[in-house]
């Protein structure tokens, strides 16, 4: 477990994405042109944005993983469906353009990009291999103030499937399929916070703004976790001392030893900084389902 934590720090910020700059189709570039300032509204794939995570990169960067639904029509072998992705400053300029081929369709789609702290405004393009049939999307994104360094915060707290090692970091641009790229790792998300009985998740989150002690640069962080239902405990964990700031920690979803029942729960975690002598605390719902 530590020396997992210990690779994960030293790798994740590996992450930003070196893709090379494609050429969009005139089409394709006017289309996002006209969504960004509202005049064109087209939805043909039916697309929504679901929930999205976000974590500090290399040289003060945001990590930002969007996650969406579509309804995609059968894709053919060698004819992929196209995601253009084009990203405007808060003046309308554009800093980058980002493009994906999706091979095969699923039930939901991921993709990271990496941006300065700012506001931006994202706009993505999904269509069809012959583009008869897109749909485009416009959402503002404030990056600069989704990570609080400057007191104790988290990032969105999520539960995950699993983790898988990678051979090395994926530095391109890519559509993923719920998951997403972090590192050296392939990381697995419980997007809905719906998790079957007998299963056990873990929680995954990096601790912000905690203060690290001189000349080891090392935290002294205490975190204690237990399970609600109904307002009431039903599980308490130990408390887990920490010299690092990123966690990922194994929840069995049991009381008095016996798996969870179906149900809605919520997972209490309060995080206390013995260095800085403050302390947050987060609560995270989840349902237990069969």
């Amino acid at each position: 477990m530590k020396r997992f934590i210990w690779v994960f720090i030293i790798l994740w910020g590996l992450g930003i994405l070196l893709a090379k700059e494609p050429k969009f189709p005139k089409a394709v570039s006017k289309a996002l042109d006209k969504a960004v300032k509202g005049e064109l509204a087209r939805d043909d794939l039916k697309v929504n944005f679901l929930r999205d995570l976000y974590y500090p990169a290399q040289g003060g960067a945001v990590y930002f993983v969007q996650f969406m639904k579509a309804s995609l029509p059968a894709i053919e072998e060698g004819k992929p469906v196209h995601l253009f992705l084009r990203l405007y400053d808060r003046k309308g300029k554009k800093v980058e353009d980002l493009y994906a081929p999706i091979e095969t369709s699923s039930e939901v789609y991921s993709f990271p990009i990496s941006f300065t702290p700012g506001k931006y405004k994202m706009a993505i393009l999904l269509g069809t291999n012959d583009l008869k049939q897109y749909s485009v999307k416009v959402r503002e994104i404030d990056g600069g103030n989704l990570l609080n360094l400057r007191k104790l915060s988290t990032t969105p707290i999520i539960f995950l499937r699993g983790m898988e090692k990678l051979p090395e970091p994926i530095k391109e641009f890519r559509v993923y399929h719920g998951e997403f790229p972090l590192g050296l790792y392939m990381v697995k998300p419980y997007l809905e916070d719906k998790i079957q009985v007998g299963k056990t998740p873990a929680v995954f989150f990096f601790i912000l703004g905690a203060q690290a002690q001189k000349p080891a640069n090392t935290y002294n962080i205490v975190i204690s976790y237990r399970i609600k239902k109904e307002g009431k405990d039903i599980t308490k964990f130990p408390k887990q001392q920490l010299t690092y700031s990123v966690v990922y920690q194994p929840i069995p979803l049991k009381s008095h030893g016996m798996p969870l029942e179906p149900g809605k729960y919520e997972l209490h975690i309060k995080i206390q900084d013995m260095n800085a002598r403050e302390e947050i605390e987060k609560t995270v719902p989840f349902e237990v389902i069969q």
